[in-house]
């Protein structure tokens, strides 16, 4: 059922749901045995350096904002000609590099920023739990 919320979570399998007081948590991590294509010469491979946990912030659900704890693998590249020795899976829909916001989430802020900019977009952002509630500066 979480699926038809989040399709996005379809690349990945979901361990933990817990609704807490503040946040939605979702605990995941991609399906393990498939191949990643390397970024940057193409060629599949499955063999993994290590794992870690990213922590991605998503679009509000019940008036909570949801946070995924995704763990990840870090693969090896073996092609000799390629530059990469080690990199980072990305789930399609779901991450980018250096991503703290799902595709969803950043969507939702870039429209906002088009739309209202400013302090405007920022106030509308925390009511929509798109971003944390923090004093704006002058």
């Amino acid at each position: 059922m979480l699926q038809q919320f989040l399709p996005y979570l379809a690349a990945v399998l979901v361990e933990q749901v817990q609704v807490l007081e503040d946040e939605v948590l979702i605990v995941a991590r991609p399906r393990d045995g498939t191949a990643v294509p390397c970024p940057g010469c193409g060629t599949p491979t499955r063999r993994v350096h290590s794992r870690y946990r990213r922590r991605l912030a998503d679009a509000a659900l019940g008036g909570r904002p949801v946070v995924i704890d995704l763990c990840v693998r870090r693969l090896f590249c073996d092609t000799a000609r390629c530059a990469r020795r080690t990199f980072v899976e990305q789930v399609a829909g779901l991450t980018v590099r250096y991503g703290r916001r799902t595709a969803a989430l950043a969507e939702i802020v870039q429209v906002l920023a088009l739309a209202l900019a400013g302090r405007a977009g920022a106030r509308l952002a925390v009511v929509l739990r798109a971003c944390p509630a923090e004093p704006m500066t002058r």
